[in-house]
């Protein structure tokens, strides 16, 4: 019996858009920006703060730096300036439709315990808290936990975090039901003893969602 469902983030509430951040980066002279970018767990720079090990202006001097290794010709001039690589980034987050927001409240009316578990970083759930905000949802409110990998130094599809979350939530594998956009990650939390749900990328899944913990 399904008494736990815990959501990633990106890819499942929210909408996002790769295609847009890697035109964004690669205006800004960020060539190498196809490379690090992945919907399921970004490499580089990107990595390093969506596992926390950046802070903003290490993670805006890093690309920098990627971008001057490319073009061993530009002037410190020529470089863009934190602003617009933190736009760049920000452009990947598409917003959050209501509805998705308001299946999870009224799931926890139903008595399930709720929570999130996203691979992303301070730049994304910073920007994108505020489509819980227009919705009318505080996140932290909404969700009983809310694990963020920027936080937590680890990502999907490290078994440990799986690990972490059921040692800190005291969830049972059996009776909690993970929901995530990527096969991989579903695996992973599938070998664990966690139920899985591989939503479609930008699909409405409350429907199945909802037979699936009948």
């Amino acid at each position: 019996m399904i008494k736990n469902i815990v959501f990633d983030f990106g890819g499942v509430l929210l909408d996002l858009r790769p295609d847009r951040c890697i035109e964004q980066f690669t205006a800004l002279g960020y060539g190498r920006i196809k490379e690090v970018l992945s919907m399921a767990h970004q490499q580089g720079p990107l990595g390093q703060i969506e596992e926390g090990h950046l802070t903003l202006q290490a993670f805006c001097d890093e690309v920098r730096r990627e971008i001057k290794a490319e073009h061993e010709d530009w002037s410190d001039t020529q470089l863009p300036g934190n602003r617009e690589i933190v736009c760049a980034f920000a452009s990947m987050a598409d917003g959050v439709p209501h509805e998705r927001l308001d299946i999870i409240d009224e799931l926890k009316q139903q008595g399930y315990h709720v929570a999130a578990l996203s691979n992303t970083n301070l730049v994304h759930w910073g920007y994108c808290q505020r489509y819980f905000i227009e919705a009318g949802y505080v996140p932290t409110e909404l969700f009983e936990h809310l694990w963020l990998s920027c936080d937590l130094h680890l990502a999907k599809p490290d078994p440990r975090i799986f690990e972490y979350i059921l040692r800190d939530s005291g969830y049972k594998p059996e009776e909690t039901l993970f929901v995530d956009d990527n096969p991989k990650n579903c695996a992973v939390a599938e070998s664990l003893g966690i139920h899985s749900f591989c939503a479609p990328v930008r699909s409405d899944w409350r429907e199945e969602l909802k037979q699936l913990i009948k």
